[in-house]
Parts: C-alpha cells; structure tokens; sequence
C-alpha cells in the first residue's frame, strides 16, 4: 500500500487551470546578478499556467526567475528540456523550507509546454512519472 506523502495534498489553487502532481526534475536558475546559485528540485504540481517547488529558503514574491524544466522521455520521444520564465508568487513554510509557488511568464515554450501536457496526464490528478526522478529521495513527512 503506498503512503499518501502531506506533500501530495493540494491546497485550494488561485490557478484557474487544473493542477496535476508531478514528479518532474526542475532546475531554478536565479540569474547572475542575484548570485543565487542554481538549484535543482524536484516540481510538486504543476499546471498550464504555473507550478510549485520545494525550495531551501524564502523567496520574494514578484522574484522573476529561468525554469529549466526536464519534460520526462514518453513513447520513445527523448527527454527534453523547457526554459520557462516564472514568476514567486508565494514562498511558504514548509519542512525545513519552503514551498515556491509561481505563476509561467508566458512565451513560446509555455505554449509548447502546454501542447505537451497533454500527452502526459495519466489521471484527473495526476501526471506520468519521470523514471529518473523516481530514483531521487521521496518527500515524506
């Protein structure tokens, strides 16, 4: 029987689209002039016109920063990777750190991110696993 991680519960969205859990590589590139370091994590949900992350620490919200989302290999089609802008919309407390909610700025590649959305929903919930990002630790409570 597998155990609903806390993490999976997906609070009252101000998106107006459909939110689907993921578990999808996502690298968050702050930008030079921040001297953020780059930061990969794994997304938490994701949607056509946002997603949310777990994160170290708190981020400003109206921060704008580069996505590089790794869309997993589906029906013999390799991985590919996305660079979406996203804007912090809200940076909540959450285990240690915090939970980034962003909303896509939008461009080209949010277009072809939402075509291949598609092809990836597996239920109303719910989008296909990334085999790769299976094997990294699993967030449980």
């Amino acid at each position: 029987m597998q155990s609903i991680d806390a993490w999976d519960s997906i609070p009252d969205s101000k998106r107006k689209d459909r939110r689907y859990r993921a578990r999808w590589k996502v690298m968050l590139v702050f930008g030079g002039a921040s001297k953020i370091p780059n930061f990969q994590t794994l997304i938490h949900d994701l949607s056509s016109t946002g997603m949310s992350v777990q994160y170290h620490s708190e981020v400003k919200a109206h921060t704008v920063l580069t996505i590089l989302l790794a869309l997993p290999p589906k029906d013999g089609v390799p991985r590919k990777v996305i660079k979406l802008k996203a804007e912090v919309k809200s940076s909540i407390p959450f285990r240690g750190g915090f939970r980034l909610g962003m909303i896509f700025v939008p461009d080209a590649e949010l277009d072809n991110l939402r075509q291949r959305l598609k092809t990836y929903i597996v239920s109303d919930d719910m989008l296909c696993t990334d085999p790769e990002a299976e094997e990294l630790p699993k967030l449980n409570f």
